[in-house]
């Protein structure tokens, strides 16, 4: 009997419908007010890209409501991804450790300006409903191989067929044996 650990980073997007029974409103339509506020910004200074949400913070002519709605909403799917993923993956491995959760809306958006779709892919990116999360799964395994390479790719495979119905989106990053 040993333990193997995996270090494994995913990408998740909760559903609409489960944020709906916490929010007044979609997350969707924070990202559309933000990502509006960053095309007026970078068409205004010709800047070649478009900020993070944090450079709007200080800024007199955004709303401050608006990013602390975002913070309010990144917290809350923060919450609900980790809960999730607790329930659904603690009956499967010997622990769950979260390693760290990080909401994408936070960071500086992949979006060019002046592409034909980067508005749609710029609210998608500001719409505070998705995480990165590391985490540290353990698993007790019967057989005595110390050197085969099975545990990560059956913790990868594990994490998703359990997790795939629970989230709008899925995808697992990176993955690591200790």
């Amino acid at each position: 009997m040993r333990f193997d650990k995996v270090l494994v980073g995913i990408e998740v997007t909760l559903k609409d419908e489960d944020l709906r029974q916490h929010l007044p409103c979609s997350a969707k339509v924070i990202g559309q007010s933000l990502a509006a506020i960053a095309i007026d910004y970078e068409r205004d200074n010709n800047a070649g890209y478009f900020p993070a949400i944090e450079f709007f913070r200080d800024r007199n002519d955004v709303d401050p409501e608006l990013i602390h709605s975002a913070e309010q909403v990144s917290w809350l799917v923060a919450k609900l991804a980790r809960e999730i993923i607790q329930k659904r993956l603690r009956p499967i491995f010997s622990s769950v450790q979260f390693q760290s959760i990080q909401n994408t809306a936070f960071s500086l958006p992949r979006v060019r300006p002046r592409k034909a779709d980067s508005e749609e892919k710029l609210s998608r990116h500001y719409a505070p409903d998705s995480v990165k999360i590391e985490l540290l799964l353990s698993m007790m395994r019967k057989d005595s191989d110390t050197d085969d390479n099975r545990a990560e790719p059956y913790a990868r495979k594990m994490m998703f067929r359990w997790l795939e119905s629970e989230f709008e989106s899925i995808e697992v990053t990176s993955s690591k044996r200790l």
